[in-house]
């Protein structure tokens, strides 16, 4: 009988799940930027770069378009995060020393090279407005507000009267007409500004201004008080008088007072002789008086070296005054806020800065400089030596330039904002010129 061999036991064995490798947990994760979720992809939004980029990002996609439009919340953080884009400046030209543009407009558009995002200059033409007779009296968001030219508002005049005005929007190319109120014809004016509209949103905020909710403010000159009339947009709206008053302090001749700038929500005038400067508080239309230093206001008969500009931040309370004194120093001043104290913020000398640039010469900045044009961006200043000679000062990098495009105009400077939020409302409409402009600013 066969024995048996050693009985052999077979042991069953047990397999164990694999675990995953990490490559694998990463390919099976979120592969691209559709599977972040919205609350995340709010937070990227809000931080893209400007407006412009923001309205590129609205047309990416759907998802990307319903995250930044369907929420008044989100547009409103987003413009508390950051400033209004500007893709450039509107430029008076003075007639006794620029020659016109090729169309014959009295104001030239100059864009900001300094960004990544530069506008074709052709999307900010007037070629559309009814005919080249207007000169630009101010800018806020992206409107524009001009006046008729005649001769009694030309600089070189000793006064300034009103006259019909115009307020446009140079990317829809649409405008809007304003007659003058028969009592202004024979006033003296001391400025025309534009001003946010009375019109609430659905969360009780004012709206942002636009063409259909805007405010024309028209200051007047009178003695002892000056006056504002008002003009404001839509069907029951109109010129009335608005009250103010100067603070109890006589108002000077119309020729010793000057625009100076605007800066923190108010328009500043300077009064020489008084040694305060006259502010209308754009919010509540009242006047004030505000003392400066002689440091940084300088003396009697230095207005064109005075200018009062604001800061850089969103919605900055920070005032801010550009002096240039007599040894050619150009001195921006800032005021604490902790101690309402004066303090030198930045400061240029201009002999030495402007040496070497084309066309200089030793002899200029012996006196103070006269400032043409004051923006929070950059000063546009020429010498008295030679006012043909202009060059500009940068407040970012403090270098004085004199190639750039914007020294060959000697007027004033209005600073143009993208609108908010019309251009992402405006993209929801089906065909159109409005569509068609904004979607030419997508490509640019």
């Amino acid at each position: 009988m066969a024995t048996k061999g050693p009985r052999r036991h077979h042991r069953r064995r047990h397999t164990k799940p694999k675990r995953a490798s990490t490559t694998e947990l990463i390919l099976s994760g979120p592969t691209s930027v559709h599977q972040i979720p919205d609350h995340l992809l709010e937070l990227v939004l809000l931080r893209v770069g400007s407006s412009l980029a923001l309205l590129r990002a609205a047309f990416t996609c759907k998802r990307w378009r319903r995250i930044i439009t369907a929420d008044t919340a989100f547009l409103a953080t987003f413009r508390a995060l950051h400033a209004p884009h500007v893709p450039g400046h509107y430029h008076i030209v003075d007639p006794s020393h620029d020659d016109l543009p090729p169309d014959g407009n009295n104001q030239a558009f100059v864009p900001d090279t300094s960004t990544p995002d530069v506008i074709d200059r052709r999307h900010f033409a007037l070629d559309f407005l009814p005919d080249l007779d207007w000169e630009l009296g101010d800018s806020r968001g992206g409107l524009l507000l001009l006046y008729r030219r005649h001769n009694a508002w030309y600089r070189t005049q000793p006064e300034l009267r009103f006259t019909d005005m115009i307020v446009c929007d140079p990317l829809t190319r649409r405008y809007q007409g304003i007659l003058c109120w028969n009592e202004m014809y024979h006033a003296q004016c001391l400025g025309l500004f534009l001003l946010d509209g009375a019109a609430v949103d659905e969360t009780g905020s004012c709206c942002c201004i636009s063409m259909s909710n805007f405010r024309v403010v028209a200051v007047v000159y009178e003695t002892p008080t000056p006056c504002v009339w008002v003009f404001t947009s839509g069907s029951d709206g109109g010129w009335q008088e608005s009250a103010a008053s100067s603070g109890g302090v006589p108002i000077p001749e119309f020729h010793l007072i000057s625009f100076v700038g605007r800066a923190c929500s108010s328009l500043y005038w300077r009064m020489e002789g008084e040694g305060v400067v006259l502010a209308l508080d754009e919010t509540t239309l009242e006047f004030t008086l505000v003392t400066f230093p002689y440091t940084v206001v300088g003396w009697p008969g230095e207005s064109s070296t005075f200018r009062v500009i604001g800061g850089h931040e969103v919605d900055s309370a920070e005032l801010r005054v550009v002096r240039i004194v007599n040894n050619g120093d150009l001195t921006v001043f800032a005021k604490l806020q902790s101690s309402a104290e004066w303090v030198t913020e930045k400061l240029v000398r201009l002999p030495e800065a402007a040496c070497g640039l084309p066309g200089y010469e030793e002899t200029y900045f012996q006196r103070p400089a006269k400032i043409v044009a004051a923006t929070t961006r950059y000063i546009l200043l020429k010498p008295r030596e030679d006012e043909n000679w202009i060059v500009s000062v940068d407040l970012d990098t403090l270098e004085v330039e004199r190639a750039h495009e914007r020294n060959s105009y000697a007027g004033a400077a209005y600073p143009y904002e993208l609108p908010w939020p019309p251009a992402l409302q405006a993209c929801r409409a089906d065909g159109g010129r409005r569509r068609r402009r904004i979607n030419m600013l997508l490509k640019c």
